[in-house]
């Protein structure tokens, strides 16, 4: 039942207005709190006493979305944090059940069951990749980024509503009689954000961002404030046959006046045009102009086939649920896509992103083992690279960051942000992209370009913040930003990464006993991931940093908090470890000869240029690559393979120039060899 004046509540000292939803501080100051956290928070306080499970939480914030646990205990985390409730003794977790809400004191006669009943609110999806034919002149391209750029790099979060041009797109309603219609509505919506995201001199919020404000109920003058613009486009699409009417609205919450409304009705297969006429009329109602060239542009998402279209948006909404099942559903129908549009390279780069993310469970239900999902990974990025959407521009620069080539992920992430300047996706991978690159200033300006179009934290991008400290030496800041990544979080990537900066910033700042806590706290991420125990290769593996300071810094402070050197086991005995000036004099531009001892013994034979390029044979198996010394490792990268690094012996049981006196030993593999050239 919902309360007609609903009190406030006081959770250590934070006061709970149910009426604004707003926290306040013992100084009448606002407390920040996201709206899927502030949403837990009311769902909790509505049902005080009582256990919530995990599954009635997801169903009540999260309405007709599927998502993982991680999201749950994100606003949890972040709820305890705004209430000072480290203690948990307001907001209590109930093993393998859920949570219980305990108040410091009820509102005067309101039982528990009368406190106010909340709408749920969506969060932002695992990810999710659109794209549109590019028919945009450079000239035009180069404008979009400078208008949006202009925009975004002012300060993240306004108090009033901003009166400069700058719009929400939130989610259409579906009022299709089928509920499994809903794919037409959302991608309706998420299309008209990444269009509109193109007009220059005209910011739009990531659709992420609109997402979480679904069924939210709140005033438009609210939601413009909370994210940072001046107007909302509202609607829905309903389906009936093979007819569309779709209705829109646009509010200026700075007036809470309509300035537009229109109905558009029409076949199915006139869907595109029906998207470009919203888009024009939206365009014409705030006085700015369409790109160049794309009046005419009668696409959407990379195709004209409304039936490869309508399949994915379906293929979306079943990667929505972040299940083995959805990654099948989603896989048969990015493949009808194609079927329907050999060139629909948003699908392409999709189905790419479906499997580079396919964790066992996934492969199992696909079906197929992993030299198979590497071999689908790579072979619909190739088709995506003949019609590139954002989505695929984002894929290729993670593998090029992990082959040690940021130069060229830089470059293909400023490409996407072209195309569709509204997707945080992009700017997060910018971001890391540019600290491994060794700009961590700039990595830290693109994460706030992130929070802008997407307000919020999160884990993934406190670590990012920390990191880019890390990566400037202001280790009190990098510590304060990584202690913000809750290590009982089920993603363990964050964690990983996390932790590995968090002990090196710790042990550089001398706090050693803090260091050997967060220690601890890695061997057991990477205990859960059967990754072994904290060594500093695997942190050269996954930190691929291209300056050497970068990487010095961080294996230093890793040093210094007591994390070995090479795997436990894995030393040789009888040899001497080389230094980096030996190894780079020793294997540079010189020929390799010997066996692998380790998995399996294979002949294995290296030619390595002066510049590094390298041609390396196996047994059967020849690649090409790169090799450099970095600090005293050897390390080099391949396509389709992450960086790896290994540590030099000479071998000290055999005589100095007979065969097979030195050992490269790398994580999970040992080579002898002799230089023969």
């Amino acid at each position: 039942m919902n309360l007609v004046n609903p009190p406030s509540l006081v959770l250590n000292g934070v006061e709970f207005d149910f009426d604004a939803g707003l926290l306040h501080g013992e100084h009448g100051e606002d407390v920040p709190l996201r709206p899927q956290s502030l949403a837990v928070l009311k769902h909790l306080v509505a049902n005080a006493n009582r256990v919530v499970t995990k599954e009635e939480l997801l169903d009540a914030v999260w309405p007709g979305i599927a998502v993982t646990e991680n999201s749950l205990s994100q606003c949890i985390s972040e709820i305890r944090k705004a209430i000072g409730d480290e203690k948990q003794s307001l907001l209590k977790t109930v093993a393998r059940r859920g949570y219980r809400f305990v108040p410091e004191r009820q509102a005067p006669g309101i039982p528990h069951d009368r406190y106010p009943q909340v709408h749920g609110t969506a969060s932002p999806d695992l990810h999710e990749t659109k794209g549109r034919r590019t028919l945009i002149l450079v000239s035009a391209v180069l404008a979009i980024v400078a208008a949006v750029a202009a925009f975004i790099w002012r300060p993240a979060f306004d108090t009033e509503v901003p009166t400069s041009l700058s719009i929400a797109v939130l989610p259409f309603a579906n009022l299709s009689e089928a509920e499994e219609q809903a794919y037409l509505a959302n991608g309706f919506a998420d299309d008209l954000t990444t269009e509109l995201a193109r007009v220059p001199g005209l910011f739009v919020v990531s659709r992420n961002a609109a997402r979480a404000y679904r069924n939210s109920g709140l005033p438009p003058a609210k939601i413009a404030k909370e994210l940072g613009v001046r107007y909302l486009l509202e609607g829905s699409v309903r389906r009936l046959g093979d007819e569309v009417r779709i209705n829109a609205h646009l509010v200026d919450a700075s007036t809470v006046g309509q300035i537009w409304a229109e109905r558009f009705e029409g076949p199915f297969s006139d869907v595109f045009k029906l998207q470009d006429q919203v888009t024009g009329q939206i365009v014409a109602a705030l006085q700015l102009k369409l790109v160049p060239g794309k009046a005419n542009l009668a696409v959407s998402g990379d195709t004209d086939d409304p039936e490869a279209y309508q399949a994915f948006r379906r293929a979306i909404e079943a990667r929505r649920t972040d299940t083995p099942s959805g990654t099948v559903d989603a896989s048969r129908y990015l493949r009808q896509a194609l079927a329907l549009d050999a060139d629909f390279g948003a699908a392409a780069a999709e189905l790419a992103w479906l499997h580079w993310d396919a964790d066992d469970a996934r492969r199992r239900a696909l079906g197929v083992g992993w030299t198979e999902i590497d071999d689908e990974l790579y072979g619909n990025l190739a088709i995506a690279a003949g019609n590139p959407s954002p989505g695929y521009y984002q894929l290729i620069s993670e593998l090029l960051v992990r082959e040690h080539r940021s130069d060229e992920a830089v470059a293909a992430l400023q490409k996407a942000i072209a195309l569709d300047p509204s997707d945080s996706w992009t700017y997060e991978g910018l971001s890391q992209a540019l600290i491994f690159n060794g700009r961590p200033a700039e990595g830290r300006t693109f994460l706030e370009a992130a929070l802008r179009v997407d307000p919020g934290w999160t884990e993934w991008r406190h670590y990012q913040a920390g990191l880019a400290a890390f990566g400037q030496g202001r280790y009190e800041e990098a510590v304060a930003q990584l202690e913000q990544v809750d290590v009982r979080s089920p993603n363990p990537w964050t964690k990983f990464y996390g932790l590995h900066v968090l002990v090196a910033a710790l042990a550089h700042l001398d706090r050693l006993p803090e260091a050997a806590s967060a220690l601890e706290q890695l061997r057991s991420v990477l205990s859960e991931r059967q990754e072994g125990q904290p060594n500093l290769l695997i942190a050269q593996q996954f930190f691929v940093y291209k300056r050497q300071e970068d990487i010095v810094r961080l294996l230093d402070g890793l040093r210094k908090a007591g994390v070995s050197e090479l795997p436990a086991g894995m030393e040789p005995e009888s040899a001497e470890r080389m230094n980096g000036v030996d190894i780079g004099n020793l294997m540079i531009g010189h020929e390799l000869t010997g066996r692998q001892v380790l998995p399996d013994v294979l002949a294995y034979h290296s030619v390595i240029a002066a510049d590094g390029s390298v041609t390396r044979t196996v047994g059967e198996e020849v690649v090409t690559g790169r090799m450099w010394v970095q600090g005293d490792s050897l390390c080099s990268a391949y396509p389709r393979k992450l960086t790896g690094c290994g540590a030099v012996f000479r071998n000290l049981s055999v005589t100095p120039g007979a065969p097979n006196d030195y050992i490269l030993l790398s994580r999970f593999k040992r080579y002898e060899f002799s230089v023969t050239k």
